[in-house]
């Protein structure tokens, strides 16, 4: 995620260092990157989805990469059943294809269900580490400015 390509007009465009240490963070109605800028447009985002995010998450989500095969195996033996099934007209394959075709769609729905589940352990990961990030840096930034007005 990240809310760079949808900068309102005249904000600069943050870099990717800190993209990533405020990632998810919501800035408060009225903020500005800098001093003298237009606050963002009514309605606009922050973050938005990065077209990105599934290529980047492939590594995280290789526990369910099976849950997909499966059901495309199903799918496919469903298609290949039921085309068998009109060409010979034997019951038996229609049956199959009924069953392959359940079994798809069951595959299927636990792909997705564990996908959304992984994404918000995933966000919730990168918004945990980020807000730790800002918070220390902002403890670091503090104490400099405490010691330099000493």
């Amino acid at each position: 995620m990240r809310g760079d390509f949808l900068t309102p007009r005249g904000w600069p465009t943050p870099t990717d260092e800190w993209i990533r240490e405020n990632a998810f963070w919501q800035p408060p109605v009225g903020w500005t990157p800098l001093p003298g800028l237009k606050p963002a447009p009514a309605g606009w985002q922050f973050w938005t989805t990065n077209p990105t995010w599934d290529a980047a998450a492939t590594a995280w989500y290789a526990p369910i990469r099976g849950w997909q095969r499966a059901s495309t195996i199903a799918l496919i033996a469903c298609g290949a059943a039921f085309i068998a099934a009109a060409a010979f007209r034997i019951d038996a394959l229609r049956l199959a294809a009924s069953a392959f075709l359940l079994i798809g769609f069951l595959c299927l729905v636990a792909h997705e269900v564990r996908k959304r589940r992984m994404t918000a352990e995933m966000i919730l990961h990168v918004t945990t580490g980020a807000a730790r990030r800002r918070d220390e840096r902002l403890v670091r930034e503090y104490q400099l400015y405490l010691r330099d007005a000493a």
